[in-house]
């Protein structure tokens, strides 16, 4: 599959595979043209690595994508059970020894964030940095979207799409009805795991760590004093905030995303991103 445009204008190349995970097969999308190093990026609760397809083009020519659909996800295999973060580490564990040459930049959003910081606590030897997209780390401020995704899932065709036309889409029909789609396909079991975990215990990490926080004020999960404790807490980590952001800021602002990732990560400051 290729998409028109790179910013530095050249054509993207997709390839999307079946990658070993820790007893499940996971569907992965990787960018195979143009080629650069590797960089994973992990997807939030209840959708899948297609949503990061557009972001990806920003960050070439430093970096190419490797995209899978956790388990549970898109064309992952759903297992009954085992949706802890463990589990999913584990098997990116597997996917990176096996497919890629550690270690690797991980960009993780929301439950992609957890699932990152759960991979370098503990496997740190896989993980060159991590970027933490909007985690949800402030136990004052639940994403009570989940329960109710969860719920309109299982209800009446077109509920689920009204509620995501506002809060996700950006009043544009064609997405929500994408994300209702990624939603519905999703396991059972990936929203009750994270209904029942408890709030995330932020530890001292030795993988250098950013965190981009998106504005509350626009959905954000993260605020100001607990994105502070957070950076504080990791110990090698930075803080970026991007002002009006809501919490799917690689979909909202791609390019100050872009910017940030490439510029913590010693590349030119995510020159191309712009575009």
């Amino acid at each position: 599959m290729t998409t028109p445009l790179s910013p530095e204008g050249m054509a993207v190349r997709w390839r999307e595979k079946a990658m070993r995970g820790n007893g499940v097969s996971l569907h992965v999308r990787l960018v195979v043209e143009p080629s650069a190093p590797p960089a994973l990026l992990l997807h939030g609760l209840g959708v899948g690595g297609s949503v990061f397809q557009p972001f990806a083009r920003r960050l070439l020519p430093h970096l190419a994508a490797v995209v899978p659909d956790l388990r549970g996800h898109g064309q992952s295999d759903s297992p009954l059970s085992a949706y802890a973060l463990a589990d999913h580490a584990a098997d990116l564990v597997e996917l990176i020894s096996n497919e890629l040459q550690p270690p690797v930049p991980v960009v993780g959003h929301s439950l992609g964030a957890l699932v990152g910081l759960e991979l370098a606590r503990l496997r740190p030897d896989v993980v060159a940095w991590l970027a933490l997209l909007d985690p949800p780390l402030d136990p004052e401020r639940p994403n009570r979207d989940i329960g109710t995704i969860y719920r309109l899932r299982h209800a009446a065709p077109g509920g689920l799409e009204t509620y995501l036309l506002g809060r996700y889409a950006g009043g544009r029909s064609e997405v929500a009805e994408i994300l209702g789609r990624l939603f519905r396909q999703a396991s059972d079991g990936a929203f009750e795991a994270m209904l029942a975990a408890p709030p995330y215990q932020v530890k001292p990490l030795a993988t250098r760590t950013l965190v981009v926080q998106a504005d509350t004020e626009r959905g954000g999960v993260l605020g100001d004093a607990a994105a502070k404790a957070a950076v504080d807490r990791l110990g090698n980590a930075t803080l970026v905030k991007i002002a009006g952001a809501p919490h799917a800021l690689h979909g909202s602002h791609p390019a100050e995303v872009a910017h940030a990732i490439l510029e913590f990560g010693g590349y030119s400051s995510g020159g191309d991103s712009s575009r």
